[in-house]
């Protein structure tokens, strides 16, 4: 009984099948149809619904092909190539799955081979792209931008059709040259005498995002003390400085705080030999807790100019805020009155050395490299 259930289960499955197929026959659905009856014969080579529903499906797909093909052939569409490239692909598909199903090619011994006729196809296709990118690089050597994007996307197509189609490849490299927004990042200066401090790692992080986390092809950033230029020039400016910072500024409090706590073992008493007793009494401390706060804070003014016309393009202020903070404290009493608070702040007897400068500069610019990152990538993905 256990090796005549699978045998059920897989003629009931088939059974199902092929009444789908079937349905997708009737429906019109010849595709589905043409493919389903090949792969049913694949596993069950006599079944007898499926080489019907292939005998009679075969023909009517080739038919319903073929007048898509004229229908494209008369249509005004320019890119109607690309249409007849995909029934070609389907059909150039179904001749390769019956000749290798000996079941059906039984069935359809002769199908049809439209290798020629898609090859046509695909160089009819890729000609329609690539007129109509030559048409757009006029447009785009007069400086459109987006008609360069245009022509750059219809030599692409063109490629996929044709991988060495004529000169597009090296027009496809003009175009998107030309659609390209070249963005020169300038150094950040630093305006303070009273601290040796630098913009540096900042300035390095915001290279580092510009030149290998930007999504778009189209844009291009580099630095203003790198050697390579652009041709003609960069398209923007990006000019960043720091408004206003301020690095180290210290605050200490002091709080002093008197604990006190019941029930607390402090002596034994023995009653006899044989037995102690414990005293409970009242503990007392007096707590002095120490908070010093450095603050940091800053404000970048992040500038988009039009590098040909000196025009701010976009303007943000960016702001940033760290704030370093130590606690130590200590206690005059029974270290047994201290509560929870209290053992975390006399863990540490004395204050940390105060951070350097340059580490406090680095840290309040972290929240201002998120801001200035998200809003540049939003900025030029949507140009």
């Amino acid at each position: 009984m256990k090796q005549v259930l699978p045998l059920i289960v897989m003629a009931l499955a088939l059974l199902v099948g092929c009444k789908a197929t079937k349905k997708a026959y009737e429906k019109g659905d010849y595709e589905t149809a043409v493919l389903n009856s090949i792969e049913r014969l694949r596993s069950s080579p006599n079944n007898k619904k499926s080489r019907e529903t292939l005998e009679l499906a075969y023909p009517a797909l080739i038919d319903y092909m073929e007048e898509k093909v004229l229908d494209a052939q008369n249509s005004a569409d320019p890119f109607k190539w690309e249409s007849i490239v995909s029934v070609y692909e389907f059909l150039n598909r179904v001749n390769r799955e019956i000749t290798r199903s000996p079941a059906a090619l039984k069935v359809v011994p002769n199908p049809k081979n439209y290798q020629s006729q898609q090859t046509t196809a695909e160089r009819n296709a890729a000609e329609a792209r690539y007129i109509s990118g030559n048409q757009l690089l006029n447009d785009a050597r007069d400086g459109d931008k987006q008609a360069a994007k245009q022509a750059y996307n219809h030599f692409e197509r063109a490629l996929e059709y044709r991988k060495n189609y004529k000169d597009t490849r090296d027009l496809s490299k003009i175009a998107r040259e030309l659609a390209t927004t070249y963005v020169k990042v300038e150094p950040i200066p630093m305006h303070s005498r009273s601290l040796s401090i630098t913009s540096e790692f900042f300035e390095n992080q915001m290279l580092e995002f510009f030149q290998t986390r930007n999504r778009s092809p189209f844009v291009t950033f580099y630095s203003g003390k790198e050697n390579w230029q652009p041709e003609l020039g960069p398209d923007h400016i990006i000019r960043m400085i720091f408004d206003d910072f301020v690095v180290g500024q210290a605050y200490v409090k002091e709080t002093v705080r008197e604990r006190r706590k019941d029930s607390i073992v402090i002596s034994e008493v023995r009653i006899n030999d044989s037995t102690v007793q414990d005293v409970y009494g009242t503990v007392e401390a007096e707590v002095h807790q120490f908070r010093k706060e450095i603050s940091s804070q800053g404000l970048l003014d992040y500038r988009i100019i039009d590098a040909r016309t000196g025009a701010v393009i976009t303007q943000k202020k960016f702001p940033g805020t760290f704030i370093w903070v130590d606690k130590w404290g200590f206690f005059n009493g029974d270290k047994r009155a201290l509560n929870d608070e209290d053992n975390e702040f006399c863990r540490k007897r004395k204050e940390l050395p105060n951070p350097n400068p340059q580490a406090l500069f680095i840290e309040f610019t972290k929240p201002i490299y998120d801001q200035v990152t998200r809003f540049t990538r939003n900025f030029y993905t949507e140009s």
